[in-house]
């Protein structure tokens, strides 16, 4: 494993050629935001003398433990998903000094030759790091031919609090712009890991495609990539400043600080005992069984906010902005996304009744007549609670997509829209295709990731999914006919039963990124 060298406008990066993909890991884009700097927008990374290492995962931003108040099965479901810790953190450091990015890229290609594409990660605007395993971008760098760059960035309070009435103008929304900052960093630096500047496609999945959503809106990022993927987040609207405002002042009562100079010297874990009480009471407002009342047009609890130079209106309001105004958009979901959130609560399991299942689904006909009689004519071999998670899906995640492309498809230069249906038999089949579950696939990290069961078409459908967002990067399309012919929708995956079980005697412990699981002898 050759070290190998590259040399931004900081100074040089040591990183590590292995396996025909270099890496270059927890490179600093921007300085540390601790001290005077919290809440402030991002200032450049210091040059350093010398060489420095970039061998390891940096830290990632502050945030609050996603297990200790897990319910019901979503903790066994987080460390299926998360199996270095069961937290998007993965066990690693977090710190204020987070504005860190990781390269992932071919070995040996010619200086600007590569399409680039920039993960934004999940966990709405308050978990998450761009250090998951689910993500790592070795395996899609290779397989794909391209540049990867997974991107930490400051999250909850510490990115998203609104403390412009306070005399802090970039507040509201710094973590976005700390995924600008990001941005310009890789224009002026990724023709040296073979990455083209001009052909940047932005990516995200869940809170990481609201993050899409908002760059498509900020007159600062217009110009700073050529694509667009929005995976599993039809965030399309952010903040207005009286809601920005009123949570604000949730926040500063919880933490018992009333002016910016007591938050900024506040220690972290204090402001991240405001923010745990603020999100559990999003949360408490948010349960139930209607759907309607998880309207996922706007990040619950922190997230971006209207700006008028910041972010100076929504990125798929009632009308699709200009910021998709010839550009390509690749849009999807996961067919039991809802799944993922009812893990933590007890009631959602594998032996719910049809009745119990029709009395949620039914519930909500009025919406738009669809009832749990019509969800098990269609899908007979459906259980229940995956009807049901299928039909929360449906409102909460499927028809805010599909709004989303009808809408860009009026000025974007090419929509293009799919679903996941790969499921997976863990938890007893309690999941089906849920949410966060295609994020091994698009990486090709399957055998990295528990979540992802063990059945023997999980490589050829990552293969396939690999293939069509490495297809979009290089050239704008995936491979099939765009949104506008027939609001066409390509299908991953095959939607089986979740009882699919390895036979025993196929062997596991071939290369990750290479053929099907072949039988042993």
């Amino acid at each position: 494993m050759p070290y190998v060298h590259a040399t931004v406008e900081q100074g040089t990066l040591r990183g590590i050629d292995n396996a025909g993909v270099v890496s270059f890991l927890g490179v600093p884009y921007g300085a540390s935001t601790a001290g005077d700097d919290r809440f402030r927008p991002p200032r450049p990374a210091e040059p350093w003398d010398g060489v420095r290492d970039a061998l390891a995962f940096g830290p990632s931003a502050p945030q609050t433990d996603l297990r200790l108040n897990a319910t019901g099965s979503l903790a066994p479901l987080l460390t299926l998903l998360m199996p270095r810790a069961g937290v998007p953190t993965e066990g690693g450091a977090v710190d204020e000094d987070c504005l860190r990015l990781n390269v992932w890229a071919p070995s040996g290609r010619p200086e600007g030759s590569l399409p680039v594409l920039v993960w934004l990660h999940g966990g709405g605007y308050s978990y998450g790091s761009g250090n998951e395993m689910s993500f790592n971008g070795d395996v899609l760098a290779a397989a794909g031919d391209l540049v990867v760059v997974t991107v930490t960035h400051r999250l909850g309070l510490l990115g998203f609090l609104d403390l412009r009435e306070l005399g802090e103008p970039g507040s509201a929304n710094a973590g976005l712009l700390d995924i600008v900052a990001a941005l310009e960093w890789v224009q002026r630096n990724v023709a040296v890991f073979g990455g083209d500047p001009a052909r940047v496609t932005v990516c995200g999945q869940s809170g990481g495609s609201g993050k899409v959503a908002a760059l498509n809106t900020m007159p600062r990022a217009r110009d700073l990539f050529a694509r667009s993927i929005m995976m599993s987040g039809p965030f399309g609207q952010s903040h207005s400043a009286a809601d920005a405002g009123a949570l604000r002042a949730r926040t500063m009562d919880l933490a018992g600080l009333s002016t910016v100079d007591e938050l900024r010297a506040a220690p972290v874990a204090r402001l991240l005992d405001a923010q745990t009480a603020v999100l559990r009471a999003v949360a408490q407002m948010s349960r139930g069984d209607d759907a309607r009342g998880l309207e996922l047009d706007r990040a619950p609890g922190f997230g971006p906010s209207h700006d008028p130079e910041d972010l100076p209106g929504d990125s798929f309001g009632d009308e699709a902005t200009d910021g998709v105004r010839g550009k390509q958009l690749l849009i999807g979901w996961t067919t039991h996304e809802s799944s993922f959130l009812m893990a933590a609560d007890p009631s959602y399991r594998t032996g719910m009744l049809p009745d119990a299942a029709s009395a949620r689904v039914d519930a909500l006909a009025d919406v738009d007549g669809v009832t749990y009689a019509d969800l098990a004519a269609q899908f007979p071999d459906e259980a229940p609670h995956l009807l049901l998670a299928r039909r929360m899906s449906r409102l909460m995640f499927h028809e805010p997509a599909r709004r989303i492309a009808g809408l860009a498809a009026a000025k974007a230069d090419g929509v293009w829209a799919y679903e996941f249906r790969q499921p997976t038999e863990v938890l007893g089949g309690l999941l089906g295709a849920t949410h966060s579950l295609d994020l091994a696939y698009v990486f090709g990290t399957v055998d990295r990731i528990p979540l992802t069961g063990r059945s023997l078409d999980r490589h050829r459908v990552s293969r396939d999914m690999m293939r069509a967002w490495a297809s979009f990067a290089h050239t704008g399309d995936p491979g099939w006919k765009p949104w506008a012919s027939a609001e066409a929708v390509h299908s991953f995956g095959t939607s089986y039963g979740p009882d699919l079980r390895l036979p025993e005697d196929v062997d596991m412990s071939g290369p990750l990124a290479g053929s099907e699981p072949q039988p042993r002898g």
